[in-house]
């Protein structure tokens, strides 16, 4: 199946346009290149209006792939989106398949979309980090995990809550029990610190 990876999204939203880098998955060596979604000039006045849940749609179908590079922002309402679908026993295949049964109508969409769009534009305050039973979680690779063990202040391996909150997602279910990984908000008196409640999802086999 071919499928573009994504490394960047950009939304313009004075003149309503979107800008995507992104390479093929079936080219070798890649090659990257940045291009506009959807141009005015080259479809319909349907899809231009629309092409923000034509692109939503390409990304809960695969079609579009984030990559961990790609902007924290799109990768955290990815992966708060199909947590969503989880919470409330949603197929995401499902919600793509909902313009195929209604001929073609991606306005289907726009409920699920609104939803994803809440989670992308999200603000949340404050300093955080994974922590677990070996210590704080400094970085998530592809196949291990980075880690110090004793610590007296953690406040220089903080982050912002979405990209803790990704990097919580590139987990392995089995890893996050293993390790008992979560989210913590870091505050001046550590005794403070609060857990930060989270759906456990099955990220990367890590």
């Amino acid at each position: 199946m071919s499928y573009e990876i994504v490394k960047s999204i950009s939304r313009r939203k004075k003149d309503n346009k979107i800008f995507i880098t992104s390479a093929c998955n079936n080219l070798c060596p890649r090659y990257y290149s940045r291009w506009e979604f959807m141009p005015d000039k080259s479809f319909n006045e349907e899809k231009v209006k629309n092409k923000e849940l034509y692109l939503f749609h390409g990304i809960i179908g695969g079609s579009y792939q984030l990559s961990n590079s790609v902007n924290e922002n799109w990768k955290y309402a990815e992966n708060k989106f199909y947590e969503y679908c989880k919470d409330n026993n949603i197929s995401s295949s499902d919600i793509w398949d909902l313009p195929y049964k209604n001929d073609g109508n991606i306005e289907l969409l726009k409920p699920y979309y609104d939803i994803f769009k809440g989670f992308l534009e999200e603000e949340k305050k404050g300093k955080y980090y994974l922590d677990s039973n070996i210590g704080i979680i400094t970085k998530v690779n592809q196949k291990s995990l980075e880690y110090i063990r004793y610590y007296d202040n953690p406040e220089q391996y903080c982050k912002n809550f979405k990209k803790v909150f990704n990097d919580y997602c590139n987990i392995s279910s089995q890893n996050k029990d293993k390790f008992e990984v979560s989210i913590k908000e870091y505050t001046l008196n550590k005794k403070m610190n609060e857990n930060i409640e989270i759906t456990k999802n099955v990220g990367l086999e890590i």
